[in-house]
Formats: structure tokens, C-alpha cells, sequence
């Protein structure tokens, strides 16, 4: 595989240079285009789901919290 991967980097090095210095010279002679295609509308599919009923509060409580002492050295 590293093989394959050095010598396609390779190749590409050569072909850059060849065309930074003018050995290759590349021109477009007819200009490209998009296909034509034509899309009509479709459907979804529907679906039907049966969840779990979730109920949401709040209340109040009291939580005790440890003190910390930081002593510096």
C-alpha cells in the first residue's frame, strides 16, 4: 500500500512540473455542461409511533455541601 501511495505521489510530482514548466500543456477545447434531468414530486412514507408517556416537575431540595481548606505550603 505504501508502495502504491509513493509512486501515484510521484507520478502527480512529475505532472506538476511538467506543467509549471510548459511540457504539458493543457487546453480546453469545448465547454462542459449538466446533464438535463426533470424531478417530479414524491411522497413520504407515514409513520405511526406509540412512546412512553413523560412527566416533567420540579421540586425542592436541600443538599449538603462539604467544606473545603486549602492550606498553602
Amino acid at each position: 500500500m505504501r508502495l502504491i501511495g509513493g509512486l501515484l505521489l510521484i507520478v502527480l510530482l512529475v505532472l506538476a512540473a511538467g506543467i509549471v514548466t510548459g511540457f504539458i500543456n493543457l487546453e480546453q477545447t469545448q465547454r462542459g455542461s449538466l446533464p438535463k434531468i426533470a424531478v417530479e414530486g414524491g411522497t413520504l412514507p407515514k409513520y405511526e409511533a406509540n412512546v412512553a408517556k413523560v412527566e416533567v416537575g420540579s421540586r425542592n431540595e436541600t443538599v449538603e455541601v462539604p467544606t473545603v481548606d486549602v492550606k498553602k505550603p
